[in-house]
């Protein structure tokens, strides 16, 4: 197989595995509201609690055997803090998520132009729909990263049909990826 139809055909691959994925959060956000923002940040906040009170207690056993380059007591209370802070502003948290998802939306919707146009290279009509797709996918992403106020069910609405989007141009593209 050519290397580039090869990377064209894993990188619609793994479009369409983050696609499924980012579905399946939505899902997740419709159904649990802001509920899952919080528990998503309480269980960040609770492993990073973990992590940190590992390394401390590895660095107290580890004391006195010489070990000079120890930074488990340095990155355990790191880890701690950084714990806290997640599991106390849960909430900030949320906003954080909603721009990080709404920036992915971005990237994805301004690659998956930048694929069309070079669709357009090998004289197919796809190009067209892939581009109009990708269109979509970009006002989607500006409407979450600009919308302060968008309940999280909505983003989790705009994530399924980004998703649903996303998929079917995934489809399309590996589709035509096999005629030339």
């Amino acid at each position: 197989m050519d290397p580039i139809k090869d990377l064209f055909k894993k990188s619609g691959m793994s479009n369409l595995l983050v696609s499924i994925i980012f579905g399946l959060l939505g899902v997740i956000l419709c159904v649990f509201h802001e509920g899952a923002i919080k528990a998503i940040s309480w269980l960040i906040g609770l492993l990073f609690l973990v992590i940190g009170i590992s390394r401390i207690v590895t660095y107290i056993q580890g004391r006195g055997r010489g070990e000079y380059y120890n930074f488990n007591l340095l990155s355990g209370l790191l880890s701690v803090l950084i714990g806290l802070f997640v599991i106390i502003f849960a909430n900030a948290i949320g906003a954080v998520i909603r721009i990080i998802i709404a920036l992915w939306i971005l990237y994805s919707g301004i690659n998956r132009a930048y694929l069309s146009f070079k669709l357009k290279d090998y004289n197919t009509s796809i190009w067209i729909s892939s581009l109009i797709l990708a269109i979509i996918m970009i006002i989607l992403g500006i409407y979450i990263l600009f919308n302060n106020g968008a309940i999280i069910s909505l983003i989790g609405g705009l994530m399924i049909a980004y998703a649903i989007i996303d998929i079917i141009e995934s489809i399309c593209f590996m589709k035509n990826l096999k005629r030339f």
